[in-house]
């Protein structure tokens, strides 16, 4: 039977070659999702959102927050958010005012079909907010 690498990565949906436990790689959290705004964070999941989820934030976990704040490939749309142009104006209004203060970004989990994640980033921790399945934060027109 042949040996695996010790720091070899798995390909998968939006990985890019780096070692993962590279150091300032980023990492997730959940400690701040918001389960009650059902328009940004809906109580069910179409079917396949869970994997392309997981896909993502694996994928995302080998980036270091830099390359993630920089990134220019339209797989991911890694962007600061705009909220005079969302439905939710406010901004994440139902944390406390320190967290307010951090920038809200978001990130796609594959082209159009599962929308997009929320949230925000401090030091090297991306903390999810909403999970937006049906892009409900920005509207269609």
């Amino acid at each position: 039977m042949g040996k695996i690498k010790k720091n070899s990565v798995a390909k998968g949906i939006g990985q890019v070659k780096r070692n993962p436990s590279s150091p300032g790689c980023m990492n997730f959290s959940f400690m701040y999702f918001d389960s009650d705004d059902h328009l940004v964070s809906p109580k069910s999941f179409k079917d396949g959102y869970v994997f392309h989820l997981m896909q993502r934030l694996k994928g995302l976990s080998t980036w270091t927050v830099t390359e993630f704040m920089n990134n220019a490939t339209t797989g991911v749309r890694a962007h600061r958010h705009d909220w005079g142009k969302t439905s939710r104006p406010d901004g994440f209004s139902h944390l406390n005012e320190q967290l307010r203060e951090y920038e809200g970004w978001q990130f796609v989990l594959s082209a159009n079909e599962y929308g997009r994640v929320h949230g925000i980033i401090i030091d090297s921790t991306f903390f999810v907010i909403w999970l937006d399945q049906d892009h409900n934060l920005y509207p269609s027109k």
